[in-house]
């Protein structure tokens, strides 16, 4: 048997012992489906959300918080209110991104099942201003 060494190479990239295996931070039930916290640190958050079909979320905006949608599975439309609250949306498939910017004002309508991944700077309850409850709010687009 071929005796190993270690030269070391692992302790110069600052890599002294494997990364633990962990489990998802929280699982929070909402009325469209369910949102998991898979990591949060300082400055940023990574979630994965499941909408059931025909459900949506609340019409929201964040003054600091950037998101981002990766849409893994699924058809998802985007519903935004712009410029003199002008309604409009996107439709986003597997494998799209979309980028949100603080004060862009967006909802989530799910097509289909869906499932987003979110990457999103420092997630606070306290940042997230609902508009419209998506609950009894419809999104409709005005030409």
């Amino acid at each position: 048997m071929e005796n190993i060494t270690d030269s070391g190479e692992d302790i110069k990239y600052g890599i002294s012992e494997l990364p633990e295996i962990s489990k998802p931070i929280k699982k929070v039930e909402k009325y469209w489906g369910n949102m998991i916290t898979i990591f949060e640190g300082k400055n940023y958050s990574v979630k994965r959300i499941f909408m059931n079909a025909g459900t949506q979320s609340s019409l929201e905006f964040h003054v600091k918080k950037k998101e981002s949608y990766y849409i893994e599975s699924g058809k998802l439309k985007v519903g935004l209110r712009v410029g003199r609250a002008k309604n409009t949306s996107i439709e986003l498939n597997q494998g799209d991104v979309f980028h949100i910017d603080p004060g862009l004002m967006h909802m989530r309508v799910a097509i289909t099942d869906v499932v987003i991944i979110e990457i999103s700077t420092k997630d606070d309850d306290g940042d997230s201003h609902i508009v419209e409850d998506g609950r009894t709010y419809v999104h409709v687009e005005k030409e």
